[in-house]
């Protein structure tokens, strides 16, 4: 267990699978969903103040962390969405203050847009997941991003690219950050932790490959069904964003402002990446306090 991360994890039975969760604290219910490729451990450090005054769950998906990896589960995020609806029925979850961050904003907003009445608040951080009328523009994603994306999904190369070479935690994930010296050495232990094989990775490779690029992908007629349902939703909404983000450009934030017109005013980390809970944990923490506290 990386030695930075001091949580008792639990376990919970969802589809016949075992998935990992941190609960820690007691109170209405923050529940924090991790992108690819992180797990809950993303989270540790603005959990272990929030859980002073708050209950703090943080879901490892099917596939991710600590949660089971089988290489015969289907990974398609809708999927995702559905383990995601159980596992929070299951906790008999109300009231609840949904945080995501990268896909966890694609399966949890989704879920959010089905279960309005159990959704309390929302935080916003770094994600894609319903803005779809600049899909396939580079002010979706930024041009270079198209170069590493296209070839992850031929047979192969994604799986050596990916399984083997673990591309998207050894290239990928310093490259998001706004200052690499946040990437030190005992974190990137953390992160690598839970993916040490080859088939530890395979919910990675199969997430990655799922990143819409055209319209015709699954997926994104997942996001744009999302959009729709969250549009003029007056939850609370709090958004978060790093803006030394490469793959998430700040642009983004007006677009989920816009569908989501019941939002403070967002906080802009101007030093922080893509990965903004390891570089500004502090920050983010004053900021869901305050959002909490009106």
């Amino acid at each position: 267990m990386p030695s930075n991360f001091d949580y008792p994890g639990r376990y919970i039975e969802v589809e016949g699978y075992q998935l990992h969760y941190l609960d820690e604290g007691a109170g209405e219910p923050l529940l924090f969903l991790h992108g690819n490729p992180t797990w809950c451990y993303m989270y540790r450090n603005v959990i272990g103040q929030l859980c002073q005054q708050h209950r703090c769950i943080a879901l490892d998906f099917l596939g991710f962390g600590l949660s089971e990896k089988p290489t015969h589960a289907d990974y398609s995020l809708p999927k995702q969405v559905t383990r995601l609806a159980l596992f929070i029925e299951q906790l008999d979850l109300r009231n609840i203050t949904l945080c995501v961050h990268d896909i966890g904003g694609i399966v949890g907003l989704a879920w959010a847009a089905e279960h309005k009445d159990v959704v309390k608040r929302l935080v916003i951080m770094n994600t894609v997941s319903c803005v779809p009328e600049v899909l396939g523009t580079p002010r979706y994603l930024p041009p270079w991003s198209y170069l590493v994306l296209w070839p992850l999904r031929l047979p192969l190369v994604g799986e050596i690219m990916v399984q083997g070479l673990n591309l998207l935690q050894r290239v990928v994930m310093p490259l998001a950050f706004g200052n690499r010296r946040h990437f030190k050495r005992v974190v990137r232990q953390g992160y690598y932790y839970p993916y040490r094989t080859w088939s530890d990775r395979y919910a990675q490779l199969m997430t990655v490959r799922q990143i819409p690029i055209l319209k015709s992908d699954p997926v994104y007629q997942l996001i744009l069904e999302t959009g729709k349902k969250l549009s003029g939703w007056q939850v609370p909404t709090q958004i978060i964003w790093g803006l030394q983000d490469p793959s998430s450009p700040a642009h983004l934030i007006r677009n989920t402002e816009r569908i989501l017109p019941n939002h403070k005013k967002s906080l802009l980390l101007a030093k922080a990446g893509h990965f903004l809970t390891e570089e500004q944990p502090e920050e983010i923490v004053d900021k869901i306090r305050e959002f909490l506290n009106t």
